[in-house]
């Protein structure tokens, strides 16, 4: 891995910490695996590719990282169109962040019934750049970041693979789709 330029301010960490880790848009398939990686950080590079395609599918069981919330609701400012899934009884735990995002412009969020479904994808989606999916919710201790902030908890072994793959983009989102649009999702206002 090659060091990380030093003109990388915090807010563009995230992106360098990718650039500095290879050619990764070259492959079609990379997986990565937390505690050892900081997934927050690669998940944070890759949802600012969202900018270009205008477009983010999300699908997450557990959502309790702030970062993660705070890059959504900039991106929404930004123009991008947000659908965000969760699971019906998931987004209701202690440290949930899906209430950062309700009511904001060009964040559309639904949840599973979770009496019939439940909604256990780990995933988000730009259509035409990446497919994102693994074991890792969106979580600090879920995604390896609590590692990095100096926090003495116990740490989740997760990962994440990203997929450039066009046909395997069509297919994730061909399935979000299908999950979204349910006729039992409760949807969020």
């Amino acid at each position: 891995m090659r060091s990380v330029p030093k003109s990388c301010t915090k807010i563009a960490l995230a992106a360098c910490l990718l650039l500095a880790s290879g050619p990764v848009a070259a492959r079609s398939v990379v997986t990565y695996f937390a505690p050892a990686t900081n997934l927050e950080a690669l998940d944070l590079a890759w949802l600012h590719k969202a900018l270009q395609a205008r477009r983010l599918y999300v699908a997450m069981y557990a959502f309790t990282d702030k970062p993660l919330a705070r890059a959504l609701l900039q991106l929404a400012r930004a123009g991008v169109l947000i659908g965000l899934y969760r699971d019906g009884r998931q987004m209701h735990e202690r440290g949930d962040v899906t209430w950062m995002l309700v009511r904001q412009p060009n964040i559309q969020i639904r949840a599973s019934d979770s009496s019939r479904f439940i909604m256990h994808d780990k995933m988000f989606i730009i259509p035409g750049v990446v497919f994102r999916e693994g074991s890792a919710n969106w979580s600090p201790v879920g995604e390896g970041a609590t590692v990095r902030r100096g926090r003495k908890v116990k740490q989740q072994d997760n990962a994440a693979t990203y997929i450039t793959d066009r046909s395997a983009i069509r297919a994730a989102t061909q399935n979000f789709i299908r999950i979204w649009y349910r006729k039992s999702n409760a949807v969020l206002r």
